[in-house]
């Protein structure tokens, strides 16, 4: 009786977790329109450290590897640019799956065909929202950087895209 007690008291007292959600809307550029879903991450700090280099390594390889190729034509740097942080994106999903710490599903998601999104369960922190795919023929990609620090859905529109 007496453990009774002191287990519900101490259950009873127990913090409640510290938990948000993201919802948000990819923002495709000009007047064009999302038909499909894309791939989008919310990535927490730890994940986006992990991504910026991935990314930077990427982009300093094929620099270095096609720098007179680039010094020629400058929209395929573009290209390999968005190729970069697609494949560190899809890196980072990997390494997100195989930590046990957290439940990668819960992370990474395709948005509606119309380009929403929702991330719940999100434990307090920061978060980078990473969202890769194509519109039309192009391929873009798109990030922000999101606070979670409360109970209440934050909402988040992605305009940004890379480059």
């Amino acid at each position: 009786m007496i453990v009774r007690l002191i287990l519900a008291f101490a259950l009873g007292a127990a913090p409640a977790a510290q938990e948000g959600a993201i919802s948000g809307r990819l923002v495709p550029p000009g007047n064009l329109v999302i038909s499909k879903p894309i791939l989008v991450v919310a990535l927490s700090s730890e994940y986006t450290e992990i991504w910026n280099g991935d990314v930077q390594l990427r982009l300093d390889t094929y620099w270095e590897s096609y720098k007179p190729t680039f010094a020629k034509d400058k929209q395929l740097f573009v290209e390999v640019a968005q190729m970069a942080y697609r494949d560190a994106l899809r890196n980072i999903i990997a390494l997100m799956r195989r930590d046990g710490r957290l439940n990668a599903a819960n992370f990474a998601r395709e948005s509606t065909p119309d380009g929403r999104f929702e991330f719940r369960n999100l434990p307090f922190g920061e978060y980078k929202i990473v969202a890769a795919g194509a519109v039309g023929d192009r391929e873009f990609v798109w990030q922000e950087v999101v606070e979670v620090n409360s109970a209440a859905p934050r909402y988040v529109q992605l305009k940004k895209h890379i480059p």
